[in-house]
């Protein structure tokens, strides 16, 4: 009889919906009609907590799936290769500044913040140089 029940909350709730309010609401609703155990009540929940983020993530994977579909049929990048894309295109131009910083200074040419905070130094000088004048 418990099993039959089970199986009929987790096909006729919309799993990926539940909260884990409302699982609890549901076991203490089964757990008054039904005589549970601590431990069988404690399982129940568990299961359909179990279950409900089982459906949730594949729900979420069919959304996804159909989102490039989507895509896809308007000739339009996919999501996560255009994520990809973007990731890669942020890693090369970290190695491109790195290599360029690298070469600049054994060559021993300054950066241009370098020269702001070389200037701004100079300019606290000058006025120090100013007020003792």
């Amino acid at each position: 009889m418990f099993e039959v029940l089970k199986q009929s909350i987790f096909s006729s709730i919309g799993l990926a919906s539940l909260t884990q309010e409302k699982i609890a609401d549901i076991v203490t609703e089964v757990t008054k009609k039904i005589p549970l155990s601590e431990q069988q009540a404690k399982e129940f929940q568990e299961e359909v907590c179990r279950r409900s983020d089982e459906a949730r993530q594949q729900l979420g994977k069919q959304i996804d799936s159909q989102i490039d579909h989507a895509f896809i049929q308007m000739g339009l990048l996919k999501a996560e290769a255009r994520k990809t894309t973007e990731s890669i295109s942020d890693g090369l131009q970290r190695l491109i500044d790195e290599r360029i910083t690298d070469a600049l200074n054994r060559l021993g040419i300054a950066k241009a913040e370098d020269i702001s905070a070389l200037t701004s130094r100079i300019e606290l000088l000058e006025q120090k140089i100013a007020k003792h004048s």
